[in-house]
């Protein structure tokens, strides 16, 4: 029998009209995904406002509703978390965040 790994591989890709509204959404999307892949509540926090922080340097760069949507994407493999803020071809932030082992 093939022993199967609990932890589940999550991946979420969202694309987000350019307004800094959307900000935080996307950075508590980065966090609520970071807590379900094992990340400790400080890490998942921090990793939300930097895709917060991305987000909004994006839209200040430009200007609201100016150019290609911001895309956010976030997944889980056996050992990292890789989170990526990016709008049209212009990656704009990029993490690969150990995922904790379980025992």
């Amino acid at each position: 029998m093939v022993a199967s790994d609990p932890r589940p591989t999550l991946c979420l890709s969202a694309r987000f009209p350019r307004e800094a509204s959307f900000a935080s959404t996307a950075g508590e999307l980065a966090s609520r995904l970071a807590v379900a892949a094992g990340v400790g509540e400080a890490g998942a926090a921090e990793l939300g406002r930097s895709v917060e922080s991305a987000f909004g340097a994006a839209v200040r760069a430009t200007g609201d509703a100016a150019g290609s949507d911001i895309e956010v994407t976030l997944c889980t493999g056996d050992a990292t978390l890789d989170v990526s803020v990016s709008s049209g071809p212009a990656m704009l932030f990029a993490i690969s965040h150990p995922r904790p082992q379980s025992s």
